[in-house]
């Protein structure tokens, strides 16, 4: 049996065709082309059309054990080994690149690949992390190397003038994505080789992945055979299988069941992309991928993550379509969950920067940075976080807004939009804050004022609950020259040294963290001093 440069034996699938005689030569166990007779048909003259030595007919004769080559019966199956047809070479094709990818043709330099290019045996592909490139091959097999993998193309050529198609590919790192021979053009064979196994189908839809050690296989449709150290397995739809360097493959197993995607959101107008997935039994990895449609020709971003959700950094406004999976303990990776949504985060939502969770004024000054390409801002406020009905939805070019009239004490809701021309973006995420008025000014007109011993006294209501009095005694209004300052959690005041003169009380609330109120100062009178003891003493020499 040949064997690869990897010391592998490769699978060749047989069209499907009629019974082999009894008989058979030992070129029968060759790769074959199964050809049905035509009226008109001579051996002679398809060893013309078809082989590579016009002169071999008679070996075709032996090989289908023909009495009379000149009695051929149309219908009938003709088997021709594939070594002896005419090849011509059928370039891969370049449908579509996503992101970083890179092409080495043969004797050449790696560059960019190009959409639209062909490419020859001998070339190699490399994508680099989220990125892609689809190849589509000359039976119409689709291939999809997915981020970070590597590709060389050992055979691309087609047989019996493009009869059947044979493709033979190295997959040297990362995963790829299948459709093979859509047409189910008979005799088309196509090999995906790994450094651990060969892969060959005829018609169906496949994953393969290739790592150092290991190759893992999903089918998705039909049928796929794994060969690996002179072992095959059949791998039918629904399932699948992996092999490491050196040994068989392993019994193939069921794929995990598509992930519950009926949850995940159908508009998304906030980056990152956030995709949130109930848990699925089994599953230990999880994998996301976009696409601009559902064929995923061309995969924009792809993201891994052991536990969901998958989050996605950024994409355009627009429609896309999430491909999700999960893999299993074994790295198999499951069956796909397809999920339509839309992108419309743009223009971008300004960032909030103020006014803080907690608000002492009572029009306070909500702010937020300027978004570039914005042209106007839109604001709601509100009481509630949904925003069911908003005390203000104001526009305006200006980067902060002030409400127009005092506050209610409470808790207030707000979020801002970017408006470019027409387009209302999306609102920033709704900022909270609370509006606790500063202590109000406290009541001293009626305290009374008591000047004794060089001390002024006095007895203010009691502070509410949480906060104390700042208070100052001053000869001025100004309150540039203080006689004396203190504190009071009781309301009790002695001041001292104060002389019985007028005086400027300035008292103000002030809470725990040191918040305070405004002050307000009351003027202090001194009483005159009492006369009636001076007439007394006068009084008997007053008297006539």
């Amino acid at each position: 049996m040949k064997r690869t440069g990897y010391g592998l034996a490769a699978l060749c699938l047989l069209a499907a065709a009629s019974a082999a005689p009894a008989a058979a030569p030992a070129d029968a166990a060759l790769p074959e082309w199964r050809y049905t007779l035509r009226p008109g048909d001579t051996l002679i003259g398809l060893a013309q059309r078809y082989l590579t030595r016009p002169s071999d007919w008679p070996r075709v004769q032996r090989l289908n054990s023909i009495a009379d080559p000149h009695r051929l019966v149309p219908g009938s199956s003709l088997r021709i080994p594939l070594a002896w047809l005419k090849q011509t070479p059928a370039p891969a094709v370049v449908v579509a690149v996503s992101g970083r990818a890179t092409a080495t043709p043969p004797g050449e330099a790696a560059r960019a690949a190009r959409v639209g290019e062909s490419l020859y045996a001998g070339a190699q592909l490399a994508t680099a992390a989220d990125s892609s490139v689809t190849l589509r091959f000359a039976d119409g097999s689709v291939l999809i190397l997915q981020p970070n993998a590597q590709l060389a193309l050992d055979t691309v050529s087609v047989y019996a003038g493009g009869g059947m198609a044979d493709t033979r590919l190295r997959l040297q790192q990362g995963r790829a994505e299948v459709g093979a021979n859509p047409r189910r053009a008979p005799g088309s064979r196509l090999q995906i080789i790994t450094p651990s196994a060969v892969a060959a189908v005829r018609g169906t839809r496949f994953r393969v992945g290739a790592e150092a050690r290991v190759t893992r296989e999903e089918t998705l449709e039909g049928a796929v055979a794994l060969d690996a150290a002179g072992r095959s397995v059949a791998v039918d739809a629904g399932r699948g299988t992996w092999a490491e360097q050196g040994k068989p493959p392993q019994p193939p197993v069921a794929l995990l069941p598509a992930p519950d995607a009926s949850g995940l959101p159908v508009r998304l107008d906030a980056l990152p992309l956030t995709f949130d997935l109930p848990p699925l039994p089994g599953a230990v990895r999880w994998i996301g991928q976009i696409a601009p449609d559902a064929r995923f020709e061309q995969v924009l971003l792809e993201k891994e993550s052991d536990a969901p959700p998958l989050r996605f950094a950024d994409l355009p406004d627009g429609d896309y379509v999430l491909r999700v999976r999960a893999a299993d303990a074994q790295g198999l990776q499951g069956h796909d969950a397809v999920h339509a949504f839309t992108v419309d985060a743009r223009p971008f939502p300004p960032f909030p920067t103020g006014p803080g969770a907690r608000v002492r004024q009572a029009t306070p000054a909500l702010q937020w940075s300027a978004v570039a390409g914005s042209d106007a801002y839109r604001l709601q406020l509100a009481r509630t976080a949904d925003f069911a009905a908003p005390l203000a939805d104001v526009r305006g070019a200006a980067t902060q807004w002030r409400p127009p009239q005092p506050l209610d004490p409470g808790d207030y809701y707000w979020r801002v939009a970017s408006v470019a021309g027409d387009d209302v973006g999306p609102f920033s995420a709704p900022q909270r804050f609370v509006f606790d008025p500063l202590p109000g000014a406290p009541a001293v007109n009626d305290a009374a004022p008591a000047f004794a011993d060089g001390a002024l006294a006095m007895t203010l209501p009691p502070p509410p609950p949480g906060l104390r009095y700042e208070l100052q005694v001053s000869s001025d209004a100004e309150r540039t020259r203080i006689l004396w300052q203190g504190e009071s959690r009781d309301g009790a005041l002695r001041a001292a040294p104060v002389a019985a003169e007028t005086v400027y009380l300035a008292a103000r609330l002030v809470e725990a963290g040191g918040a305070a109120g405004p002050f307000v100062v009351r003027r202090l009178d001194a009483p005159p001093p009492a006369r009636w003891p001076l007439l007394l003493f006068l009084l008997p020499f007053l008297v006539p």
